[in-house]
């Protein structure tokens, strides 16, 4: 395992309760959904087994309950062969929960009740020093108390540490973050909220590259922002780039993010230069979107590799 990518993913886990409906109900109005089923999930766990999957040595830090939820957390991330020796287990909250809403179109809409994540400590980020200082690349969420999130972003920078915060959900007043993070990761809406903007504003990309500096100014060296089919702007101080998404019939746009920042931190990890693991990140979170369910559609190495190969055999037909 020596020659892997050292990722560390620092953040949830929770159970995903997922359903299909053709729009959400108003207030106080009951709609009928289909194809409910219920999943392993969570931003850090979807992260880490994605991480795992692309070929990273892979450890998690995080907090689940001593409820059934939980004993099906460690079963499926051991299952995924990740390191989980400083996994914290809680009586005081129940594992996380996630309810997904789904349309027909393929995307979604996600309430989180956190749970124990909120009971991951300070403390427990200096237990797991060992993880950190051995890992090359530390992934954060937002789904764990901002307290622990600054303190996990402080200590793996002070131990010279590539960090990457993926800004969600979405939250304001995040400045107090910026310093510690080497990459900060927003899609669109979550670029408008920790910026202060209201989400259903409108962004040129012009707009996108004006906010991404700002938050530059606070600290990372580069905000890359995931735009979905259109592939992800990736904005540097004095520069900044769209690198394209691969075309594809999206079917679950659910775990695409978790995706894209899993690949993202095992390309940085292995020394790979930030567009061309940006670049693959793009990929990865393609061929996510074309599965079911999150667990069940993030790829491995050698699918991404094939998929890559085929749709540049698809392009030279064309051209």
């Amino acid at each position: 395992m020596g020659s892997r990518a050292r990722v560390t993913v620092i953040g949830s886990y929770n159970v995903g309760l997922v359903v299909n409906a053709e729009r959400l109900p108003a207030w106080g109005e009951t709609l009928f959904g289909n194809g409910f089923c219920e999943s392993p999930g969570g931003k850090g766990s979807n992260q880490a087994v994605a991480a795992s999957r692309l070929g990273g040595e892979v450890r998690f830090i995080g907090s689940v309950g001593t409820d059934r939820y939980g004993d099906d957390a460690i079963s499926m991330l051991k299952k995924e062969q990740i390191d989980l020796t400083y996994l914290k287990r809680t009586g005081a909250s129940m594992t996380g929960v996630g309810f997904v809403f789904l349309n027909k179109e393929g995307d979604n809409c996600i309430v989180v009740d956190p749970g124990a994540n909120l009971e991951l400590m300070p403390e427990d980020i200096d237990n797991a020093a060992e993880a950190i200082e051995q890992s090359d690349v530390i992934l954060f969420q937002l789904e764990s108390s901002l307290d622990t999130v600054r303190y996990g972003l402080k200590t793996a920078r002070e131990k010279g540490k590539v960090t990457i915060l993926n800004p969600a959900p979405a939250q304001k007043r995040l400045d107090d973050l910026l310093p510690y993070a080497t990459y900060v990761t927003p899609n669109e809406t979550e670029l408008k909220i920790m910026s202060g903007l209201p989400p259903e504003q409108r962004l040129t990309d012009d707009d996108c590259i004006q906010l991404g500096r700002s938050i530059i100014s606070k600290g990372p060296e580069a905000v890359i922002v995931t735009m979905g089919e259109r592939g992800a702007l990736v904005i540097l101080e004095e520069t900044s780039y769209l690198l394209p998404s691969v075309p594809v019939a999206a079917v679950d746009t659910t775990g695409a993010g978790d995706s894209f920042n899993a690949a993202l931190a095992v390309s940085l990890a292995e020394g790979k230069p930030l567009q061309e693991a940006a670049a693959y990140a793009c990929a990865v979170g393609a061929y996510t979107v074309t599965g079911k369910e999150v667990i069940p559609a993030l790829p491995t190495r050698e699918q991404v590799e094939l998929f890559l190969a085929e749709r540049k055999e698809m392009s030279h037909e064309r051209s």
